[in-house]
């Protein structure tokens, strides 16, 4: 014959199920943030809002390693000045175009504490071109140094083949 638990026997297992509850609900509130923080942004010819920041209907990324050159940023070559920046901004649409581009996060990478991690982005699907290298090597980013050494040499070539923001130095 089968037996069943006292009120007594519930009552003591009273505090291990609340305990077991809130581990739980803990568990389950922080799992969006990681899984949002692990999981890839995809999407088809996301807007750009500058080189290093990218809008998939709605949802901004960063591209990791990368300062972006603004819209509104002029450059000097000389006594001329030029809208660089405009031209850095068309240069990626153009680059991105109809394209899918995934983006994944970086391991380790550091970040604010209510931002979201810094991205690597892929043209055409994952293991395509890498466009954060590519905007980089054509002048179009510059690298963020303090972030991470991972676009330095990019930068470098470019600066040194006057490549897009460089063409004026």
């Amino acid at each position: 014959m089968m037996s069943f638990p006292t009120p007594l026997r519930l009552w003591r297992l009273l505090p291990a199920l609340a305990l077991a509850l809130t581990l739980a609900t803990t568990a389950m509130a922080a799992a969006p943030a990681a899984a949002q923080a692990e999981n890839p942004v995809e999407g088809r010819g996301p807007q750009v809002i500058d080189t290093a920041t990218l809008d998939f209907a709605g949802r901004q990324v960063r591209l990791f390693g990368l300062q972006g050159i603004a819209e509104a940023q002029s450059c000097s070559a000389g006594t001329r000045v030029w809208a660089c920046g405009r031209e850095a901004l068309w240069a990626a649409r153009n680059r991105i175009a109809n394209h899918w581009v995934h983006c994944r996060p970086v391991p380790g990478a550091a970040q604010a504490a209510s931002a979201e991690a810094p991205l690597v982005c892929d043209l055409g699907g994952r293991g395509g071109p890498e466009l954060n290298a590519w905007l980089v090597e054509q002048g179009w980013a510059l690298a963020d140094r303090a972030a991470s050494a991972a676009y330095a040499d990019h930068e470098d070539a470019a600066r040194a083949a006057g490549q897009g923001v460089w063409r004026s130095r």
